[in-house]
């Protein structure tokens, strides 16, 4: 095992070694670990090398992954019956809500996950051996933290309890830590990179950077605050992933005070155009918002295979539509006064429908829905086309060149929303989302934020900020882990119609009637239990 992580990471590094302009190293073997750390320029690239095992990480081979295990089969995608989902994924049980053991794609991320893991902690351990300078040094091991943190908090938030090292080499046969401990890793390394990292004027997202790393942590603080105050787990008896040692008033504090900083110190804020956000040619405005992102190398060797779902479908869209959106999610939006419903989906995109200009580059554009007077998406053109490739004289790849979101400036402050709410009452809680809802103001037809408002209100705050959640959100692979520290997993799934909606009459029926109270975790993947037995037990449901 060890042997086939020290390749995927010299084949990591060696793909990326043309990525930056002080990477002209010669790629080298990590065969013999202890010779590789000669000299800054080493921990240069390797560092460079853990920011490239990052998108295998995140997105496995960049289209699956989290693409799969975070939104397909919740309340935002369906299954689409007339295609054929992926295989080597096992893409069919996300569909369906009956993910087992063997499932391919959570094998491949745990497998991943702790190939990155162990190329992060075999850089902290040489970090120390060579003569460097300090400042130097210590950027060095903030972005490997980190780096560290942020593969910890995934993995707590997937798996719940899993084995934790911050040393090599990794014992082999190390059981799960419980989620408590894996969690605080990833606090402790997620507050050491924020409290050493610079803040500096021109941030790069696609690295770590101080904003980056507060932004993790109010996530991690709101999702724990949240888990525990609304019971995640407790019925099911699993003390491994209990949340029980989480206290939420200094959870949601901690969050207040980060969220602070942000917005007080940093440059980022809402970019004026939703729109800019998801297009491959506003790579300058995304930057005013996304605190942190994945992103093609400049060679454009890699880039954001997006075709299962996330481009529009049709001859002009570059999307298969293997999965498509429920009516849930159009019913959340008010079509004649927020934007973002006539942009996050629609219908087909196809040569005779036009172009549009959109930051002064050219895209194709999509139809309008087909709606009836029940307001139901009734034929099989409805489909996601959130994100856009640039129109081309020819046709374009099934790459998406832009930058992919992971953490945006609209996250923050629907972080602040729920944080505030809960201190300070459903009122002021409120009040913070009203700039998301003027943004997404369709402003030509005279509306006020304040229409908006009054229109999204709930009696129950959780049911109004988890459905502004996903306008804002929807599609970014948020929705699976909101519905499940919310504990609304299972029943937001089960409520879903399977008679209202193109797609829902198609597809939702097996879904809600597969799933599952106690299936909130992912499995530990099957091969990894019968290697090593001390991994079990394994998570409830399997």
């Amino acid at each position: 095992m060890k042997k086939l992580i020290y390749i995927s990471l010299f084949l990591t590094i060696a793909t990326f070694s043309g990525c930056s302009g002080f990477l002209d190293t010669e790629p080298l073997s990590f065969t013999t670990p202890s010779n590789f750390y000669k000299d800054v320029n080493d921990f240069e690239t390797a560092l460079t090398g853990c920011y490239g095992q990052l998108g295998q990480s995140y997105a496995v081979n960049y289209r699956t992954g989290m693409f799969l295990l975070a939104n397909v089969g919740t309340d935002e995608l369906l299954g689409n019956p007339y295609s054929t989902p992926d295989p080597e994924s096992n893409m069919d049980q996300f569909i369906s809500g009956r993910v087992v053991k063997s499932n391919r794609n959570v094998r491949d991320l745990w497998e991943k996950m702790y190939t990155g893991l162990y190329a992060i902690d075999d850089l902290l351990h040489n970090l120390d051996k060579i003569d460097m300078d300090e400042n130097r040094r210590l950027a060095i091991r903030s972005e490997a933290m980190f780096l560290r943190g942020w593969h910890y908090m995934y993995l707590g938030m997937i798996f719940g309890g899993v084995p934790v090292f911050n040393s090599v080499p990794h014992v082999a046969d190390k059981g799960r830590d419980r989620l408590e401990v894996v969690m605080n890793q990833a606090i402790s390394d997620l507050e050491f990179a924020y409290e050493n990292l610079q803040a500096t004027e021109n941030v790069e997202i696609t690295r770590a950077n101080k904003w980056a790393a507060a932004g993790y942590l109010a996530r991690l603080y709101c999702y724990l605050a949240s888990a525990k105050k609304y019971n995640v787990g407790a019925d099911l008896g699993f003390e491994l992933n209990s949340f029980q040692w989480v206290n939420v008033d200094q959870s949601y504090d901690s969050a207040l005070q980060l969220i602070n900083q942000i917005e007080n110190n940093s440059s980022f804020k809402l970019t004026e155009d939703y729109r800019h956000l998801f297009v491959e040619g506003s790579m300058a405005k995304q930057k005013e918002e996304i605190l942190f992102s994945l992103a093609p190398s400049p060679e454009k060797k890699i880039g954001f295979g997006l075709m299962y779902y996330l481009l529009p479908v049709g001859s002009q869209g570059g999307g298969w539509g293997t999965c498509r959106p429920t009516q849930e999610v159009l019913n959340r939006y008010n079509r004649p006064m927020d934007s973002r419903a006539l942009w996050v989906v629609g219908g087909l995109a196809d040569e005779d429908i036009g172009a549009e200009e959109i930051d002064g580059k050219t895209y194709n554009k999509h139809k309008a829905l087909t709606i009836n007077e029940s307001g139901e998406a009734w034929d099989g053109d409805y489909n996601v086309t959130k994100f856009r490739y640039l129109r081309t004289s020819t046709k374009h790849d099934d790459v998406y060149y832009g930058y992919f979101p992971l953490l945006r400036f609209a996250e923050i402050i629907l972080l602040k929303a729920e944080a505030v709410a809960h201190k300070s009452g459903v009122d002021q809680g409120r009040a913070v989302l009203k700039p998301l809802r003027e943004r997404a103001l369709v402003k030509s037809a005279g509306y006020q934020a304040d229409d908006l408002q009054s229109l999204y209100a709930r009696t129950d705050f959780v049911t109004e900020l988890l459905e502004e959640r996903s306008r804002e959100l929807c599609f970014e692979h948020y929705r699976r882990f909101d519905l499940i520290r919310f504990n609304r997993y299972a029943s937001t799934i089960r409520a879903i119609s399977a008679t209202y909606g193109v797609w829902n009459r198609n597809a939702a029926r097996q879904l809600i009637d597969n799933i599952s109270d106690e299936r909130i975790w992912c499995p530990i993947p099957e091969e990894d239990e019968i290697a090593n037995p001390n991994l079990v037990p394994n998570n409830p449901g399997y």
